[in-house]
């Protein structure tokens, strides 16, 4: 649906991701597919507080718009007050071009109200409003489920004739973060040796790993003469989590639990031998700065969200899950039928049967192969 807009007279851009940490990080290839197709045009990025970070700092950007999220929790006059000034930012930019990577009903009609003569978007996988597809004049046809999330962002700009440029995340971090990054690792007696960075917590709980499990991959590391560094936000639970981890153990580690901003965990990670942890934000920002990164994943669908270097993972309907080494990534999940189920945990309960069942063993064997720089394709 339209055509090809390369070469095109297109001098203000506005860019909608409105979802969570990762999602924005992982729209960075395509937000730069825009910067290489138009490189003197004005580019701002429109995303929910909390997430701004994974974009502040990219030269691919002029300007971050951030809509405040708790008073669309709260509800209310203070959510239209807020969702006024939100799209009178968005009018200001005054864009000739929107791009709108997300399906919801809400997204699309930002577009519009955007005043944008052109807009990309994606179709629409889920009912919603009709005729919202027509919204857009640039329309991507819905992925396949085995697309990975940075593809897929691309395919929304790939609709309007733009081809992809470098295909690797892109998080920026200041020389300040990386100063008070190492400020603070020292404090907790990181003093010059090799480090891996391990986030045992997610803001989903059914995505995280058993702390036993956690607990022995700690040992691992140790025993291979790498320090381990916990990290984890603010959230109480994370901070629940890491007790226990320790407690398993008997003896302590150090840890940056919910001091660490993100641009910091960043520049840390950067420094790290080896990130390990689960199916989350941190994971993506391990992939973004070059970090070997080890996931566990449960539930969720590593063929849409595993750590990203550039290359697709070769998932395939015959082969949806399991242990998976990509270049310098590896995912450790279970290969049983019922993996990923896409739920909040198994029966209701909260917890992911998948995770609890993943032996400490399969997490040795993935990074044992990515100290030893074990590099392989997809294949599948």
């Amino acid at each position: 649906m339209g055509d090809s807009l390369a070469g095109r007279d297109v001098r203000s851009i506005i860019v909608f991701k409105q979802r969570n940490i990762g999602d924005v990080l992982l729209a960075t290839p395509a937000i730069h597919a825009l910067r290489c197709a138009w490189p003197s045009a004005r580019i701002a990025v429109a995303v929910n507080s909390g997430t701004e970070a994974m974009v502040e700092g990219n030269p691919d950007i002029d300007r971050v718009i951030v809509f405040d999220r708790r008073t669309r929790d709260a509800g209310g006059a203070g959510r239209w007050r807020e969702e006024g000034r939100f799209l009178g930012e968005i009018r200001a930019w005054r864009p000739d071009l929107a791009v709108q990577f997300t399906e919801g009903d809400r997204g699309a009609i930002l577009a519009l109200l955007s005043g944008a003569r052109f807009r990309f978007g994606v179709a629409p996988a889920r009912a919603g409003l009709l005729w919202k597809d027509r919204l857009f004049t640039h329309l991507a046809p819905r992925p396949d489920r085995f697309r990975h999330t940075v593809l897929k962002d691309l395919d929304v700009v790939a609709a309007a004739g733009i081809a992809p440029a470098d295909t690797s995340l892109r998080f920026h971090v200041s020389e300040e973060d990386r100063r008070r990054a190492r400020e603070k690792a020292t404090e907790v007696g990181l003093d010059g040796e090799p480090y891996a960075v391990v986030h045992p917590g997610s803001r989903w709980k059914f995505k995280c790993w058993t702390a036993a499990g956690m607990a022995g991959a700690l040992d691992l590391l140790e025993d291979r003469g790498i320090r381990p560094l916990v990290t984890g936000a603010p959230d109480p639970d994370e901070h629940r989590i890491v007790r226990e981890i320790v407690a398993l153990r008997g003896r302590s580690v150090p840890t940056l639990v919910g001091v660490l901003t993100l641009k910091e965990l960043g520049a840390l990670t950067a420094g790290a031998r080896l990130f390990v942890g689960v199916d989350s934000a941190p994971m993506h920002i391990s992939a973004a700065v070059g970090t070997p990164t080890l996931a566990v994943f449960g539930p969720s669908g590593a063929f849409n969200w595993a750590p990203w270097e550039g290359t697709d993972w070769g998932y395939t309907p015959d082969r949806m899950s399991g242990f998976r080494v990509v270049g310098m990534h590896a995912v450790v999940q279970k290969d049983w039928e019922c993996v990923p189920c896409g739920k909040d945990g198994c029966e209701g309960s909260k917890r992911s049967y998948c995770l609890e069942g993943t032996p400490l063993e399969e997490v040795r064997v993935a990074l044992d192969r990515l100290l030893a720089g074990e590099r392989e394709r997809p294949c599948g």
